[in-house]
């Protein structure tokens, strides 16, 4: 299994005026988001295993342990889309590096 950070992070960019600006960035949104992105050509049976996925994101808080198959789709997807920018390199490394992790039953 895999273990990703899903909490939001913040973010520092410049307004058109010059000014610092604070913001989150938000990891569950976004990870839903590229889930279904139009870049993926999803087929309809894809896009309904994706939703549930989806589901499981939205349902999730803090962290969240995904199958290597759920893991793989979103793997997949920061590989296939393009047009990141820096503002999304710590959310492409938090998929990239999810940690692996053991899974024992009690």
């Amino acid at each position: 299994m895999r273990k990703i950070n899903i909490e939001d992070y913040i973010l520092e960019s410049m307004d058109n005026a010059g000014n610092v600006v604070k913001g989150p960035y938000k990891v569950k949104e976004s990870l839903i988001g590229i889930l279904f992105h139009p870049d993926l050509k999803l087929g309809g049976r894809e896009l309904l295993l994706r939703d549930k996925l989806a589901d499981k994101i939205n349902d999730s808080e803090g962290e969240i342990l995904l199958e290597e198959t759920d893991y793989y789709k979103l793997k997949l997807a920061i590989e296939t889309i393009n047009g990141y920018t820096r503002n999304d390199v710590e959310f492409v490394q938090r998929i990239l590096d999810a940690e692996e992790v053991e899974v024992v039953e009690k």
